[in-house]
């Protein structure tokens, strides 16, 4: 059992420290001011706009098949889910100075369910990625909606947000429900062969300009504040303690390492997931409190680093 757990913790560190390694680059190039703010939003609006929905399409229509896999519908649920158990034991958390430390419950619950799990999938499943990316994206069209909107608003802790439908309709949903639309009603065998090679190629790029912008981004935290222990123990006992448990406890229920052991690893990497980098971009675009917010990030960030190949050592040995 030790020997499985340590291979599995040996094996997950690796792949985790290439994928931020990556990372480390496009901070450093940040500190250095090679790249200044503006380079790094054009880089994320490329990625949100045209990379990233590429490749959603893309492995949606080569990959989905609802006859072997008829349960997909229930991975968009999934992501939801995810999320509602996070922010439920964050207001149970923080219930006595709630209405202070609002923005701190959308990095208690709402994970980096793209930047940091494809690249990381793609390191660790290489020959399984196109499953491992269609269910990733299966769980991020239920969550992205949510993180677009319930999470900009608490992320920006009370600044005037203006809600409105369109904030959930983002290129990544739409290029989700365009490609299960087309899987459903078979017309993705009609669509050219060379038509699908080019948007995927084009997706292609997504995972490693992700890992490259995910550095940036946390290169951009200032270092100069940090949060208090109180909140820091709070955020990481929900963020990397109770979501894994939580989900571990659902997953033995459904016996779902047995039916689909890939499906449950993925499930798992969402639910340890450090916080979504879009909170950071939310404040910076929206307001809110960004030292504070981004400090909290980025010591997510250096946990998740023991925190992801430790809870996917336990799964292996359960």
């Amino acid at each position: 059992m030790f020997e499985d757990f340590f291979a599995t913790f040996s094996s997950n560190m690796l792949a985790l420290v290439q994928v931020l390694l990556i990372a480390l680059v496009g901070a450093v190039l940040v500190w250095k001011k090679v790249f200044k703010s503006g380079d790094v939003k054009g880089l994320s609006l490329i990625i949100i706009n045209v990379l990233l929905p590429s490749m959603i399409f893309s492995k949606i229509v080569r990959t989905l098949d609802p006859v072997s896999f008829p349960l997909w519908w229930v991975l968009p649920l999934v992501g939801i889910g995810l999320i509602v158990i996070g922010i439920f034991f964050a207001v149970l958390f923080f219930y006595h100075d709630l209405s202070s430390k609002r923005s701190l419950l959308p990095i208690a619950s709402m994970q980096n369910a793209g930047y940091l799990a494809l690249p990381l999938g793609q390191a660790i499943y290489p020959e399984q990625f196109d499953q491992y990316a269609l269910y990733s994206f299966l769980i991020i069209m239920g969550l992205n909606p949510i993180l677009w909107s319930v999470g900009k608003f608490l992320s920006t802790g009370g600044a005037m947000v203006e809600f409105s439908w369109r904030q959930f309709i983002t290129p990544p949903f739409i290029a989700n429900l365009l490609g299960i639309s087309f899987v459903l009603s078979g017309l993705h065998q009609y669509i050219p062969k060379m038509v699908i090679n080019a948007i995927e190629t084009t997706g292609a790029a997504t995972v490693p300009l992700a890992n490259f912008v995910l550095g940036a981004v946390l290169g951009s935290i200032s270092l100069k504040l940090w949060p208090s222990f109180s909140d820091t123990i709070r955020v990481i006992g929900v963020k990397f303690l109770i979501i894994p448990i939580v989900t571990i406890f659902v997953m033995m229920l459904l016996n779902l390492k047995e039916t689909n052991s890939l499906l449950s690893d993925v499930i798992l990497i969402q639910a340890v997931s450090p916080p979504a980098i879009a909170i950071l971009i939310q404040i910076k675009n929206y307001g809110g409190d960004a030292q504070k917010s981004g400090s909290m990030i980025l010591i997510s960030y250096i946990l998740c680093i023991v925190a992801i190949p430790v809870w996917m050592a336990v799964w292996k040995v359960m």
